[in-house]
């Protein structure tokens, strides 16, 4: 996959493999955390972090308060980029290139912050879902892994 910045203020994404649109056309669905309390805490964090000494009253009215005026709103950014992300997956061209058939697509670097908020949504949801380590672990990249 290769991303090239365009002089007319779009960037193309070419030399997509099938398997890598595939897994891009699956972003809604990665981003999706019903069902994933962890990652919908972490995705609809309270705004009061755990250690604030309010007394339960202020601290059940903000709770109620972002509940209803900041929560929806936020949903609705994370639902306007994912249906962006997919629009310009939508658009997607077949094209041949020296390794075989790929996809290659234009983005309006406008949408830029979409995608960055969709392919984050589907990293903490598929973090949470799938539970992931919590930290950058040392991965074993030893071409012979003979002892387990």
């Amino acid at each position: 996959m290769e991303l090239i910045n365009n002089d007319d203020g779009t960037w193309t994404l070419s030399k997509v493999s099938e398997l890598e649109h595939l897994m891009l056309s699956r972003l809604p669905e990665s981003a999706d955390s019903t069902g994933c309390e962890e990652a919908g805490n972490r995705l609809f964090p309270s705004p009061i972090s755990p250690g604030a000494d309010l007394d339960n009253e202020k601290k059940s009215s903000a709770d109620s308060d972002w509940k209803e005026y900041i929560e929806p709103e936020l949903r609705v950014e994370f639902r306007d980029s994912l249906k962006i992300v997919a629009d310009d997956l939508g658009k997607a061209k077949m094209a041949k290139d020296e390794e075989g058939n790929c996809y290659q697509f234009n983005i309006p670097t406008a949408h830029a912050d979409h995608w960055c908020s969709a392919l984050n949504q589907a990293r903490i949801v598929i973090h949470y879902r799938y539970n992931l380590p919590a930290e950058d672990g040392v991965l074993d990249m030893d071409p012979n892994p003979e002892t387990w």
